[in-house]
């Protein structure tokens, strides 16, 4: 018990996102809104620089923030002023439904792309002290979005430029520092890592060998002591997803000098895992011994990559897990939190993770189909996984475009006006989280993950990852 106290503020901090109430509203004493129930949201504007706050049930954009010298400050845009319709259309209502993308944010993203496909003009309808103005911003014209092809001009833009801000704001140490210690920013650094490595330049290796480094530790264990029980905490999260960066890394370069680590990693998840297949944060299983899919499907995923590193895999801890998620998966193709009835709301980042996993392993056909057209079904509300936005968006996209390319074509079409959203003026990311607890993010840096989830989105075209469906080993050091 000692040492599981200490840990319910961590917990807290990860899965959790208190209510939260804007400046506008203080000042008003205006009661309090929960971001959690999904009342408002928070996104950046795009190219047009800044940030801006939508609201359930409201057709409208309030302008929270601008970026000096934009183009939308250049055409006369202030903060506090309220978008109410963009190329002469009003808004759809904001909606807390997690199905629902609808909504002012999409308008303004599709608006912003079809003026930047076309004419690069963009006219805005704003209200400033109930007055009714338009405005019009001079916006490049940089051709149309189409992320599902891997040569388009526009999207592989965008990707260097998340792949410039991300060897921009690197630690010396080739870290990406989170906001709440090292063991979340091993997790987010194994994330931009893939973003990174995603890319398949050759002139990424030093940076790329440098976060190998970073994760494997001084000691080459991963920061995992030799018997396995320590670090405790939420360490299997940094545990499995640096062991899925190493496995990728391998598998790109044929260094192997990094297998003894990631076997060590994989060797770890088996020997923690509870005698029922179940897992929780740490060392023990979590909730009551009820388990926590989320970190059996990490495990798998970083298995099943291991495997075709070279590593050795206890076969009895996969199956082990694997009739856990088994139960916890419905008819539908959704992986529950674990294996009671708890519904499928935040599933695509437990079912993603899975699917990839099986089909890396060219295991459960008919299963991995049938997760893959779960995902394409509830492809609307992959942002909403365990408080993490993230890990829905990137392993949920990586997934459809492994098992369900039809599936992932029409996810990324979908989601263009997402994409042009998180796309700021100096080519970097900003992070546009879910409707309800991102939580998690905030917990890992938002920022960075901003940069790994667009990056990793638009990686999914390139397809060198296997995570995106490549099976060649070595396949960078053949890179064009």
């Amino acid at each position: 018990m000692r040492r599981l106290l200490p840990l319910f503020p961590l917990l807290l901090t990860f899965c959790c996102l208190t209510a939260e109430t804007s400046a506008q509203e203080k000042a008003a004493n205006i009661p309090p809104r929960n971001a959690k129930a999904g009342d408002f949201a928070h996104s950046p504007l795009g190219p047009l620089g800044g940030r801006g706050e939508v609201v359930a049930d409201q057709a409208t954009i309030l302008v929270l923030s601008l970026g000096e010298g934009g183009p939308s400050v250049e055409a006369g845009l202030r903060k506090g002023d309220v978008i109410i319709a963009a190329a002469g259309s009003k808004f759809p209502l904001h909606s807390r439904d997690i199905n629902q993308i609808d909504g002012p944010l999409a308008a303004l993203g599709n608006a912003i792309e079809t003026a930047e496909a076309k004419t690069g003009r963009l006219e805005l309808t704003v209200l400033r002290d109930d007055v009714e103005l338009q405005l019009e911003i001079a916006l490049p014209v940089l051709g149309k979005l189409e992320s599902h092809k891997a040569k388009n001009p526009k999207a592989q833009g965008f990707y260097q430029g998340i792949c410039a801000d991300l060897l921009k704001t690197r630690r010396p140490d080739g870290a990406w520092k989170s906001n709440t210690g090292e063991d979340a920013t091993r997790y987010v650094t194994a994330l931009c890592g893939l973003a990174l490595l995603g890319r398949g330049n050759p002139e990424d290796l030093p940076a790329l060998e440098k976060i190998a480094v970073f994760l494997a530790g001084p000691d080459r264990r991963g920061y995992v002591s030799k018997d396995f029980l320590e670090p405790a905490g939420l360490s299997n999260w940094f545990i499995t997803m640096s062991g899925i960066y190493l496995s990728e890394y391998v598998l790109a370069t044929g260094d192997q000098q990094w297998l003894p680590t990631i076997q060590h990693l994989c060797d770890c998840m088996a020997k923690r895992q509870a005698e029922d297949g179940r897992y929780g944060h740490g060392i023990t299983s979590g909730y009551g011994g009820k388990g926590f899919n989320v970190i059996n499907t990490h495990a798998h995923l970083l298995w099943a990559l291991a495997d075709r590193a070279g590593c050795e895999i206890d076969q009895d801890a996969w199956d082990r897990s694997f009739l856990e998620i088994e139960k916890s998966t419905g008819n539908n193709g959704g992986v529950r939190y674990w294996t009671s009835e708890t519904g499928y709301w935040d599933a695509c980042a437990r079912t993603g993770q899975m699917a990839l996993a099986l089909s890396l392993a060219n295991e459960e056909r008919k299963l991995r189909k049938n997760m893959g057209e779960y995902l394409q079904e509830n492809h609307r509300r992959m942002r909403e996984a365990h408080a993490m936005s993230s890990i829905g968006m990137i392993f949920g996209t990586a997934a459809l475009k492994r098992v369900n390319p039809k599936g992932w074509r029409q996810h990324m079409d979908s989601w263009s006006w997402y994409l042009t959203l998180m796309r700021q003026p100096d080519g970097s990311a900003e992070y546009i989280g879910g409707k309800r607890n991102n939580g998690g993010d905030h917990y890992l840096g938002k920022p960075h993950l901003a940069n790994a989830i667009a990056g990793l989105m638009l990686a999914s075209s390139l397809g060198h990852l296997h995570i995106f469906g490549n099976d060649q080993k070595g396949w960078m050091e053949q890179a064009d």
